[in-house]
């Protein structure tokens, strides 16, 4: 593999220039973020009425999509009805109806994909929430007279997780589906606002955790796994932040299923995985004490297999602080690697490509 190399890290200037939508930015301010999204989540008006709802469904693609993965791993232990998260077109399974709450979440609300799905949900019955900064699913929640939930514009969808994530936390603790969360996200805030300050561009790589992650990552092929629900909702979004700001590969997978096959794959082609590839161990104290024992023995068992083990351990006493500590830090690193491969972490080219072509057939 050919090594790239792009600015040192510490060359604020360098960095500051190659970023040109200042996603470094945007990510920095992740616990203001969070603080402006819950505001915006718990003041909106005209939600559906939440009795008598017997399922949650959330249409969403990418880093819009990601929002679902997030409500559902902190929330499923304790909601009383089923989540699901959709990422494709409609149909939209039969027992969406009268009784299922649907949000719809595109941060652009142009997603062909979620307005494809509003479609259905509002001709199937649902009660329905759109979550964007415009766009058709805004229009479309004024032609059909459902809540629409607006969040600021001008962000990278990637780069804006808590106003796509948080407004569902919010409008579900509002219809009375949930218990009071405002507790969980103060402890967000504080875990995030501490973890921020080493995180910063202006924080040498000597003492900046995201930067020294980069370095370990950067020109290698990373796998990630986390443990079931907080851990593997983290390990698939720092999988795709590598992909769209490092514009690189990386693979995840999660406890305790990846025990059941791909830890197989490692025996095999080992002069490859040790040169390239490097294993992510994403940890929280929360994890089922068997997935805490595979944890160990896996990387006992193929540890030798690549480069490196690296493990991270999420910050935060409760379950929404926790994962979003993983997702900011690995975040963070995720730009950092774009930039130390000397490549621009905002545009993605290759899926505004296929997006005309689609627009084309």
């Amino acid at each position: 593999m050919t090594e790239v190399r792009g600015p040192d890290l510490d060359d604020q200037d360098a960095i500051s220039s190659l970023d040109s939508e200042d996603v470094l930015g945007a990510v920095e301010k992740f616990a203001d973020q969070c603080r402006e999204a819950w505001s915006i989540g718990i003041t909106a008006t005209g939600l559906p009425d939440g009795k008598g709802i017997e399922s949650i469904v959330l249409l969403g693609m990418g880093g819009s999509g990601v929002s679902g993965d997030v409500a559902q791993s902190v929330l499923e232990p304790r909601l009383p009805v089923p989540f699901r998260v959709i990422k494709s077109y409609s149909p939209l399974p039969e027992w969406v109806g009268r009784n299922t709450l649907v949000f719809a979440v595109s941060y652009s609300g142009s997603t062909e994909e979620t307005v494809n799905g509003l479609e259905d949900a509002h001709t199937k019955g649902a009660r329905v929430v759109a979550i964007s900064s415009g766009g058709p699913l805004a229009e479309l929640a004024v032609k059909y007279g459902i809540a629409h939930i607006a969040i600021p514009a001008g962000l990278q969808p990637r780069a804006s997780l808590p106003f796509l994530a948080l407004p569902v936390l919010a409008s579900l603790q509002n219809m009375g589906l949930i218990p009071e969360a405002t507790d969980d996200v103060e402890d967000t805030i504080e875990v995030i606002s501490k973890m921020a300050g080493p995180c910063h561009r202006s924080v040498p790589t000597r003492d900046n955790p995201a930067k020294q992650l980069a370095n370990k990552l950067r020109d290698k092929v990373p796998v990630i796994y986390g443990g079931y629900g907080l851990g593997a909702t983290a390990a698939m979004r720092f999988k795709c932040d590598l992909n769209e700001y490092g514009k690189s590969p990386a693979f995840w997978n999660f406890f305790p299923e990846l025990n059941h096959n791909e830890i197989v794959g490692w025996n095999k082609l080992a002069d490859v995985t040790k040169e390239h590839f490097v294993l992510v161990l994403l940890r929280e104290q929360g994890e089922h004490p068997r997935i805490a024992h595979r944890f160990e023995i896996t990387q006992r068992l193929i540890g030798g297999q690549v480069g490196e083990v690296i493990e991270l351990h999420a910050e935060g006493s409760t379950p929404l602080a926790r994962l979003m500590s993983l997702i900011f830090i690995t975040q963070m690193a995720a730009i950092y690697v774009g930039l130390a491969h000397g490549v621009d972490p905002g545009p993605v080219e290759v899926i505004t490509k296929l997006k005309n072509e689609l627009k084309d057939r």
